[in-house]
């Protein structure tokens, strides 16, 4: 995933330290919270004094990879005790509604396929239990990513 050109790395990264942020913003839209102080409301203090912390360096890549990263998480979580019947609805579900919930935010929607691989990747190896490899093959994944992104 790219990087900002003055990203600090590692453990100061923005995008890495947000997504947990996202995530939350992903499983609130998802309750049905959709309203965007609503929503900055109930990310609490944690969430506000990350997202001051960060405010400086945040760019478009940070907000990127921060996305990215909290579709990973959820896709992975979300594959654990999902419908195995029909893993491609339940995967579309779900990144259908990470791009609303994250629209207010300056990510690019079209990383999510450019970076399909790396994420399909990424979810199998964070969260080998998840059964993402055996229900849906990396293709397939590119697919829907591809229909959610320009579709």
């Amino acid at each position: 995933m790219e990087s900002c050109d003055d990203c600090p790395g590692s453990v100061s990264c923005a995008g890495l330290n947000l997504h947990p942020i996202l995530v939350q913003v992903f499983d609130l839209y998802r309750s049905g919270t959709t309203d965007k102080f609503d929503i900055l409301f109930a990310l609490g203090d944690e969430g506000e004094a990350l997202l001051e912390r960060y405010d400086q360096q945040l760019s478009h890549a940070c907000w990127t990879k921060s996305a990215l990263l909290a579709i990973v998480d959820v896709i992975g979580r979300d594959a654990q005790g999902g419908d195995e019947r029909d893993p491609e609805a339940q995967l579309s579900a779900t990144l259908y509604t990470a791009r609303d919930a994250f629209q207010r935010f300056p990510w690019r929607l079209d990383a999510l396929v450019e970076h399909a691989p790396t994420l399909y990747s990424l979810i199998n190896e964070q969260h080998p239990d998840s059964g993402l490899s055996a229900n849906l093959s990396k293709r397939a994944f590119v697919k829907i990513c591809k229909e959610i992104a320009f579709g």
